[in-house]
């Protein structure tokens, strides 16, 4: 076993060999699951409207589902995570409407990848055209009450992004090889947000930045290692990857967690 895989292994799962402590996270994993399925109805329906919280510097989201963690992204990338990971289909049912309902177009096209290179993989080509059918009706059919976040044809997000990968492009070109050390994003930004300032859309790109190609480049070689770990290894890092593209989801805390979790080899 790669030395890094050996260290991670050891600090969270110190005990991974134990059968008995791998039912305990098996089944600990699941109970989040089933509570963030809860938490997530609890929200959509009862607190649709995220704009009160604008002027705190969240994004107004608006009969989207973002759960507990106020953000459509990372909750939808953590209900693909749930998805991929839990084999109970009318649990990966729920999770597919959630997704649907999260509106993230960068979701959207993780998921859909992940899951044709999945029924490749399987050889299970007529899965693809069937997937495809559903998932785009299902997005058709879902309900749009009301706000630009639900319409997918919206174009202020990617004029967003596409600033921000401006300004990060632009940062390193200033230092391209060791970039400016961890955690000084939000002081060369000079930004104000709470949430979004330490950081840039893309998780590539806020590596790129912070620590330069030399950093960068080990970052992607420790997740090519990572993605041989177990079978499902590969399918969360590709949907993760693409995410990670638009949305800095791979650096989030809670999402490190349960990849690490799912990567770690079974007892």
């Amino acid at each position: 076993m790669p030395l890094y895989t050996f260290s991670v292994s050891s600090y969270i799962f110190p005990h991974k060999i134990d059968k008995k402590f791998s039912k305990v996270i098996k089944n600990g994993v699941f109970i989040i699951a089933v509570l963030t399925i809860i938490s997530t109805v609890i929200q959509y329906f009862l607190y649709p409207d995220l704009r009160n919280l604008f002027y705190q510097g969240w994004d107004p989201h608006l009969y989207r589902t973002f759960g507990v963690f106020f953000d459509t992204s990372v909750a939808a990338a953590i209900f693909g995570i749930f998805f991929l990971t839990i084999n109970q289909p009318i649990v990966k049912m729920i999770y597919l409407v959630l997704v649907a309902l999260s509106f993230s177009r960068s979701i959207y096209l993780g998921f859909s990848i992940t899951l044709i290179y999945l029924f490749i993989r399987q050889k299970q080509l007529k899965k693809i055209v069937l997937f495809l059918l559903f998932f785009i009706t299902l997005i058709f059919v879902i309900p749009k009450p009301a706000g630009e976040g639900v319409n997918l044809k919206r174009i202020y997000s990617i004029a967003s992004r596409a600033e921000d990968y401006r300004q990060g492009i632009d940062l390193w070109k200033k230092k391209p090889i060791f970039g400016y050390g961890y955690n000084r994003i939000r002081y060369i930004k000079n930004s104000d947000s709470v949430h979004s300032g330490a950081a840039f859309s893309s998780s590539f790109l806020t590596i790129l930045v912070s620590s330069g190609v030399l950093g960068l480049l080990s970052f992607i070689w420790t997740l090519w290692n990572l993605s041989k770990s177990n079978k499902i290894a590969p399918i969360l890092l590709i949907f993760l990857c693409i995410v990670s593209l638009f949305d800095n989801v791979l650096l989030h805390p809670f999402i490190l967690f349960l990849l690490f979790i799912s990567l770690t080899p079974n007892p």
